[in-house]
């Protein structure tokens, strides 16, 4: 009788390692994604992005666009339009009061991260990129764990979840020094490789 309770035991102690493991693991193969991800020619994508700080919650919805040479465009509730060009500038034009102004690159220390090329980009310059599988409402994802450079605590850490199956990104959460969550982004109707013409990014 004793030895039978003690293989059962034994089963059981196997069987809860396997769901766990099952549950957050190494990817088979991150190469597919990444290089996949790294080689889109153009993208759109409607965005959903919540930036949290200790006294509210601030939602922005937006749509990106994206060509490889011509830049990003981020269209922000509607009020405003950000253009990204390769020139280390962003042309912000205010809908609201007809405005139109230059900023730095660097000044945008957010809207950029929400970028699925920037954020491609940090993994060739990032020593620290963490790769695990993860299934949630029975959809299993690559999670791209990095930390981001710079001196705000307040985005400290990235985690892109990528869908297997399509090999697109669905889900961004950006953490602070403490590991709460500052941003989350979801993505929707995301369409890869799809036909964008370069006027799209002209500045008026």
């Amino acid at each position: 009788m004793k030895k039978c309770a003690l293989l059962f035991l034994s089963f059981l102690l196997i069987l809860s390692s396997m769901v766990l493991t099952s549950c957050d693991k190494p990817p088979k193969d991150n190469n597919d994604i990444t290089t996949y991800l790294k080689n889109m020619e153009s993208y759109t994508t409607e965005m959903n992005m919540d930036v949290k700080n200790d006294k509210q919650t601030i939602n922005y919805k937006a749509k990106q666009s994206y060509l490889r040479g011509g830049g990003y465009k981020l269209e922000l509730n509607k009020s405003r339009v950000f253009i990204y060009k390769n020139d280390n500038k962003i042309y912000v034009s205010d809908k609201n009061n007809g405005t139109k102004y230059v900023q730095s690159k660097d000044f945008d220390e957010v809207f950029k991260l929400s970028f699925i090329g920037e954020y491609i980009g940090l993994l060739y310059t990032n020593e620290e990129i963490k790769y695990v599988t993860k299934t949630i409402n029975n959809i299993e994802y690559t999670v791209i764990e990095l930390l981001i450079p710079g001196s705000n605590k307040n985005i400290n850490k990235a985690l892109l979840y990528v869908n297997n199956k399509s090999m697109l990104p669905d889900r961004m959460v950006i953490y602070d020094i403490n590991n709460k969550v500052k941003i989350e982004i979801t993505y929707t109707k995301f369409r890869p490789n799809v036909k964008v013409e370069p006027s799209v990014f002209k500045v008026q």
